[in-house]
């Protein structure tokens, strides 16, 4: 049986095509299934047996699978197995992430079942988390937590625009796919990320490192940890900065979608590289003192904006962001028998700094319809966020474990605004710019936003009740109330049955739902998009079962089935000459998640997972933009001697369709390869590392979106080129 699993792999990745890569996928998920059937049914042959047995032994019996997974805090507020979790979630540790060699939360996400990562062309080339095929533009679907407290620029209602988050003081990384709306609120519509922070124990003492590679890239960090005075405390400083890949080379852009009699071409600085370059402060501080527990998270960042914002690329374009957020928590588990008491206090800042200057900077032809070609732009967006909230967690009923949650979040918005242009939006096709000296726009009437402001109150409950030995049923409802746009009930409901002692099985049923943020609701006087005030909010409702199944100590298989349909989902609709946020339409989505761990010898671990979507805009009958159908991640790691390490990474992401309209053929897929060699513990006190990213330098591209009023379907219609080949060497400490 496993013989002729081995063969079937060395045919598979043997050929030299994309559909390679599916079959090897297929066909070692099939042996995993293989090895189930074997051990429950009585037709097999000597030589299936002698095979099963000599991976497996006798068989594993209850004693041998004692399950020791990862504990997840995120699906109910509470830790849990994550076998035993209601929800479909992942743990990333930071041995995890050392292993990898991943410096960046972002390429921590790219390892999820049904995570894809990517660079959105409309907002300063920030990333995007699609899950499971729902993502925007912008990308507020998914829910960032940090150490528990969302972390949310309500400009936008997601991330900050540029939003890069180092890795050196991160602890553990759980991600939870699917609505989360019943326990967190909004934004928690596709998925919820948690990161989570080391604490003083884990650092215990000093730690240091720098790191330094290809595209002039600098990262060093250092950590403090241990107890003084009473208090534990944990601190953490990183810088990262680099020039970026120039060897990403954009051979198109706008300049090149004007007609030819303009002669604009000549001014574009296409063919020329795309900047993705940055430097970014990242700083942690954690003081916990009997009950009470205070976290500090603040970043300085200065990106570029990629493509910039209007598909041009220029020169000078950059984000300058400082945020903070502050959490103050108490516990209590002491003080009333049954009863967990406890509260929180947060507060979120987050001002991004921006200069764009949408087009090449040139001497254009005194046309005055050419004048937006000068213009220049400087907008300062500031985010206030404070909240409070209690919550109680109940013991006392026999069978049953009750959280309840009351809580209220002001958030504020205020802008500034520079520009060198006055802008009256006008039917197509042109509206009016007039090119004007630099000034200061004091005047509400040519502001590119109003200041806003709205009031949440929030109430929660969900009781996770052993009904039955092995069945665990996990029921919650939350309800949300907005001070602009009205109240919203979310519901959740999973039930977990400990099928058998290696195996089990989930179902789970659970909505979401996401406000439309200040900027999709109000942007005006803006030459490239504008809001709409009469946005409603999206909504999910999700069905999943899933099965998690260790046949023996050594190999785990879970698989996880979805179907969602997901409701007025708010995304930019391109049109000429602007384009506006509207709720664009019902999708529907299903697929699967297969993952497996296998620890074939002491020292070889194998990680490896397929994902399938497929979600379609019922609407407009077409399928997602931009999410791939399929993924592949096949990730060895080998402990080949005594503290040496070589860690592998094969990512495939399958092909990845247009939006409707956009003439262009879909995305094609590509397969990146990375490499991490470690050796820790040198004199007790050193490690080293040395790793390759895109190992085989492959032409990987990112889509560019779709612009109606471009012959070609985009102002930048090749795409976007991810990075080319890199290398980077580390060296840190620990005293």
């Amino acid at each position: 049986m496993f013989t002729q699993c081995d063969k079937r792999y060395q045919e598979a990745f043997t050929m030299n095509n994309k559909r390679a890569i599916t079959i090897a996928a297929l066909s070692f998920l099939s042996c995993g299934t293989m090895a189930m059937a074997g051990s429950t049914t009585n037709n097999t042959s000597d030589q299936e047996a002698k095979a099963f047995l000599s991976m497996f032994g006798q068989g594993p019996q209850e004693e041998d699978v004692y399950r020791t997974d990862r504990l997840l805090l995120t699906a109910t507020g509470s830790l849990k197995p994550v076998h035993l979790a209601p929800s479909v979630a992942s743990v990333i540790t930071k041995e995890d992430i050392e292993a990898m060699g991943a410096t960046t939360l972002d390429e921590v996400l790219e390892t999820v079942p049904g995570l894809h990562v990517e660079s959105s062309g409309l907002q300063y080339f920030s990333s995007i988390w699609s899950i499971r095929g729902i993502h925007t533009s912008i990308n507020p679907q998914t829910l960032l937590l940090i150490n528990g407290v969302p972390f949310t620029f309500n400009f936008i209602g997601g991330r900050y625009q540029t939003f890069k988050m180092p890795t050196a003081m991160i602890s553990r990384v759980e991600v939870v796919r699917g609505p989360g709306s019943a326990l967190h609120g909004a934004d928690a519509f596709s998925g919820t990320i948690n990161v989570i922070t080391k604490d003083n124990f884990e650092i215990d003492g000093t730690k240091a490192g720098v790191r330094y590679g290809s595209f002039n890239t600098v990262d060093t960090w250092v950590q403090q940890g241990g107890q003084y005075g009473g208090w534990d405390l944990a601190l953490g400083v990183e810088w990262q900065k680099t020039s970026g890949d120039h060897d990403r080379i954009i051979d198109r852009d706008r300049m090149h979608a004007f007609p030819p009699a303009l002669g604009l071409a000549a001014y574009s600085k296409a063919p020329g590289p795309l900047d993705t370059s940055y430097e970014i402060l990242d700083t942690h501080l954690n003081l916990r003192r009997g009950d009470w527990n205070l976290h500090l998270y603040g970043t300085l960042e200065d990106s570029s904006a990629g493509a910039g914002g209007a598909q041009a690329i220029t020169d000078g374009n950059d984000a300058d962001t400082k945020s903070l957020l502050a959490d103050l928590s108490y516990s209590n588990d002491h003080s009333l028998e049954d009863w967990t008491l406890g509260g929180r206090l947060s507060y979120s800042y987050i001002k991004q700094d921006s200069f764009l200057q949408y087009y090449p900077p040139a001497t254009y032809p005194a046309i005055p319809a050419l004048a937006f070609l000068n213009m220049l732009g400087e907008p300062i967006q500031t985010s206030t966020d404070g909240g409070i909230e209690t919550n109680a967690l109940y013991k006392g009923f026999k069978d049953h474990q009750v959280r309840l949650g009351l809580g209220m979040k002001n958030y504020n918005f205020d802008r500034d605004q520079y520009k060198n242009f006055l802008f009256t939006y006008a039917p197509p096709p042109n509206p009016a710019i007039a090119i004007v000296p630099w000034f200061q726009v004091t005047d509400p009437s040519l502001i590119y936003i109003d200041q806003a402001s709205r009031t949440l109150w929030y109430a929660l409950i969900q009781d996770e009740w052993q009904l039955a030995p092995r069945w665990t049923l996990t029921g919650g409802v939350r309800h949300d109330e907005y001070s602009d746009f009205g109240s919203t009930v979310n519901p959740r409901a999973a039930l977990v049955w400990e099928t058998r002692y290696n195996l089990t099985t989930k179902l789970m049923y659970g909505t979401a739902f996401r406000a439309p943020s200040f900027s999709e609701q109000f942007a005006k006087n803006n030459p490239v998009t504008v809001g709409n005030a009469n946005l409603t909010p999206e909504e999910i409702e999700t069905e999943e079962l899933a099965f998690d199944y260790q046949p023996s100590k050594d190999l785990r298989l879970i698989l996880s089935l979805f179907t969602y349909k997901a409701t007025e989902i708010i995304e930019i609709t391109p049109a000429v000459p602007i384009s506006q946020f509207t709720n664009y339409g019902t999708i529907r989505g299903k697929g699967f998640e297969v993952e497996a761990e296998w620890q074939l010898a002491s020292s070889l671990m194998l990680r490896t997972n397929f994902a399938y979507q497929r979600s379609k805009n019922t609407t407009i009958d077409s399928l997602v933009a931009d999410a791939p159908e399929m993924q592949f991640y096949l990730a060895p790691h080998w402990e080949f001697l005594p503290e040496w390490s070589l860690d592998g990474q094969f990512t495939w992401v399958g092909d990845r369709p247009r939006a409707k309209g956009d003439p262009r053929p879909e995305i094609n897929t590509y397969e990146l390869v990375n490499l991490t060699l470690r050796r820790t513990n040198i004199a007790k006190h050193w490690d080293v590392a040395l790793a390759v990213r895109n190992l085989f330098d492959e032409n990987a591209r990112i889509p560019s979106p779709y612009a109606p009023g471009a012959t070609d379907g985009a102002y930048i219609p090749n795409d976007y080129p991810m990075a080319t080949r890199a290398v980077w060497a580390e060296v840190s400490c620990h005293f």
